[in-house]
């Protein structure tokens, strides 16, 4: 007799996982600034903001 294991516990999502939502209002001139790196480079600025957070916190993770 063969045991069948449930797999089914690999495909459940965990929130705790899941990416946090952060709003930030920025000055006119800092959104024309990632307007234009978003211009430059593809990127959404979403991404561009969420990367530059990331940059910094890990560079005062001490």
């Amino acid at each position: 007799m063969v045991a069948h294991n449930n797999n089914s516990d690999r495909y459940q999502l965990n929130p705790d996982s899941f990416p946090r939502r952060i709003d930030l209002e920025v000055s006119e001139e800092v959104l024309a600034y990632l307007q234009r790196i978003s211009d430059r480079t593809g990127r959404s600025i979403d991404q561009i903001a969420a990367a530059i957070i990331a940059q910094n916190a890990e560079q005062h993770d001490s």
